[in-house]
């Protein structure tokens, strides 16, 4: 059983090869960067969901009061004034 499984791997790496030099070296490059950059563009999407999920959890689990004035929240950490607000 290992043996057939050696055998399929040198098979297709040999089958690879002979694809590579068909193809040419530019396509193949080409080939390679299309691959790696879908690799990497679903990587980032996993981790914006891992990430968005995170974020409606942290809101949904709350932990401050918020006043409410219809549709409008108004956390009471807005309430004080900023170093920046130049009112006297």
């Amino acid at each position: 059983m290992v043996e057939k499984v050696f055998a399929a791997i040198g098979l297709s790496v040999c089958v690879a090869l002979l694809l590579g030099m068909l193809i040419g070296r530019g396509r193949v490059q080409q080939m390679l960067m299309r691959a790696r950059a879908a690799w990497r563009w679903s990587r980032q999407r996993r981790s914006a969901e891992r990430e968005a999920v995170e974020v409606i959890e942290r809101a949904r689990r709350g932990g401050t009061t918020v006043q409410r004035e219809g549709n409008i929240y108004r956390p009471s950490s807005f309430n004080g004034r900023r170093a920046d607000d130049h009112q006297d």
